[in-house]
């Protein structure tokens, strides 16, 4: 953490008095990732990663809770490549491990926060700083074009050399194969780094002169002291709702249950009961379904409920739809059931116990339903007639049974204090 120097501030009681002071510290919690030559995936196995960003986050988390604790609204990620291979590349290449870190902490850190990021490609004053700290044959030479030659050297306006060239030609590439064995995977990086200020509250001298002579030492509150909530750790369930089934106007609910670190149990059901006689309108349903899940991935590093998930689930439930003109005033009713249907879905954070949920399902379903007829005027007013012989249909097969884009809210298992 690099460290400022305290500063203070003073404040005063109605009478004019001073009751305490406010010293503050600027303070920056940091965390750099290593990626494979080539890559920007974030592998948690990789160096320490994975204790790192554990560490990272768990630290992040504790901040966000600590009264006297306020968190910049900037995260800062630094990424950059070591400078084998194409430069254009090694250029993207850095932009993406920036992305994926990221997009890691929006998953995993405080939701609402802005993005500066620096990615520089190929990290040569990097490299150089290494070499000052590395004992490596032809040190000096190699400083001396990392320091002194341009990026690329023309003539007649054609690229005849450069710095990377030069660098890779010295003692006959002896020098090249040391660095990129012992310095290049240091360039290979990612770091993010969030700042925040502590804030401590003093007594001020007066209010201890007046404290020793009352006995007992004053604990001042500080005026319109602002109230924050407190960041929930555990998610003791989700609600949610498929926002394509409710644009339908098919309502529908959810609750989903975590089960350890890796596995969730989730319940939905669909209850639209419209009708309109007049204009042959009905949509009806009841339905329910049962789904197991898995969630992928090194669960140290997504908050629950986020991330790849796949699932199998089942369902039952009956109907009755008739789409007035659309259907000529024809209609349809039954029931179905959905059997060994595989799912697959990625959810991801929008707010501290928000979430979008986005799913797929495949599987077997079966549905008996009958036709039926509209008939008017009636001495029971507008009718549904099944026309005879009342014959059952029966459709099967295996189908995408289920697409879905959700809006879960997460309920804590427990509360914590205000900051």
């Amino acid at each position: 953490m690099a460290l400022v120097p305290w500063t203070y501030c003073i404040a005063s009681s109605a009478k004019g008095e001073e009751v305490f002071r406010i010293q503050s510290r600027k303070d920056t919690l940091s965390v750099q990732i290593f990626y494979h030559r080539g890559h920007y995936d974030i592998d948690s196995k990789y160096r320490n990663n994975r204790q790192n960003l554990a560490s990272f986050f768990a630290a992040l988390d504790s901040l966000d809770n600590t009264p006297g604790i306020r968190i910049d609204s900037t995260v800062h990620i630094f990424s950059s490549a070591s400078p084998e291979g194409k430069s254009t590349r090694n250029a993207v290449l850095s932009r993406n491990r920036a992305a994926t870190l990221e997009v890691l902490f929006k998953i995993n850190g405080i939701p609402g926060l802005n993005f500066n990021i620096n990615s520089i490609g190929e990290d040569w004053e990097g490299l150089s700083r290494l070499l000052r700290e590395f004992d490596i044959s032809g040190r000096e030479k190699a400083l001396d074009i990392i320091d002194n030659t341009p990026t690329y050297i023309y003539k007649k306006g054609k690229i005849v050399g450069g710095r990377k060239k030069a660098a890779m030609d010295l003692k006959g590439g002896r020098v090249w194969r040391e660095m990129d064995r012992r310095l290049f995977p240091e360039l290979r990086q990612a770091t993010l780094s969030v700042c925040y200020t502590s804030m401590e509250m003093l007594p001020s001298p007066a209010a201890i002169r007046s404290s020793a002579r009352s006995g007992f030492m004053a604990q001042p509150t500080p005026p319109n002291t602002e109230i924050l909530p407190h960041k929930q750790q555990k998610e003791l369930f989700a609600i949610k709702s498929n926002l394509l089934y409710d644009a339908a106007s098919l309502l529908n609910v959810g609750i989903e249950v975590p089960v350890g670190e890796r596995f969730s149990i989730a319940a939905d059901a669909v209850f639209p009961w419209w009708q309109n006689r007049e204009k042959d309108i009905t949509i009806q349903m009841l339905a329910a379904s049962l789904e197991g899940r898995y969630w992928f991935g090194d669960r140290s590093l997504y908050r629950p409920l986020t991330g790849f998930f796949a699932g199998l689930y089942a369902g039952a439930g009956y109907f009755d739809f008739q789409l007035g003109k659309l259907s000529g005033g024809n209609g349809v009713q039954g029931d179905f059931f959905i059997m060994g249907v595989l799912s697959a879905g990625y959810a991801h954070c929008i707010g501290d116990n928000l979430r979008f949920e986005y799913s797929i399902g495949l599987g077997y379903i079966r549905s008996d339903y009958q036709e039926y007829i509209s008939v008017k005027d009636t001495k029971f007013g507008n009718i549904k007639v099944i026309p005879y012989p009342w014959d059952v249909k029966r459709v099967s097969g295996i189908v995408p049974s289920r697409i879905s884009v959700s809006l879960v809210w997460t309920i804590p298992s427990g509360k914590g204090g205000g900051r």
